[in-house]
């Protein structure tokens, strides 16, 4: 025969543990939701050209997103400035975000974040410039335009 003996803490002593035991797991999964969430993916897809990266660290890896598009940039012609992507879409921004979805990117994530707008000169094509928004070295955006003011931004494909 066996006899355990079991020492019941008291019921306050108790009571705090749990507490702090739950302050504890519920502050673990909020720092997982919030890095799990942070993270910006480094592909995308769209029916056009399938799975593509979005790394844009370097002007080639820039480029080469450009290229995967179909178009012809020239490399000594980027421009970069600081954006910051508006915290609430008006509805420019929501027809500019339906325009990201046509290639697999939706900006609705990076509301109030700083982003930087790179724009390429473009050869050989109807349109005169590509421009990215680029987040933590990811495109989070990217769009063809002629450069004029007022006229309709393009998608990539």
């Amino acid at each position: 025969m066996f006899v355990y003996n079991v020492k019941i803490l008291p019921s306050k002593k108790l009571l705090v543990f749990l507490a702090a035991a739950s302050i504890v797991v519920s502050v673990v999964c909020v720092i997982c939701m919030i890095s799990v969430h942070s993270q910006v993916p480094d592909t995308a897809t769209c029916d056009e050209i399938g799975t593509y990266s979005l790394k844009a660290e370097t002007c080639n890896e820039q480029i080469n997103f450009l290229k995967g598009f179909g178009l012809s940039p020239v490399p000594e012609s980027a421009e970069s400035r600081d954006i910051i992507i508006p915290s609430e879409f008006n509805p420019v921004y929501d027809e500019y975000n339906e325009l990201q979805k046509s290639i697999g990117l939706d900006l609705s994530r990076y509301k109030g974040k700083s982003a930087k707008m790179i724009t390429y000169e473009l050869k050989n094509s109807k349109e005169k410039y590509a421009v990215m928004l680029i987040y933590k070295n990811m495109v989070i955006g990217a769009h063809l335009t002629n450069g004029e003011y007022g006229q309709k931004n393009k998608p990539l494909k």
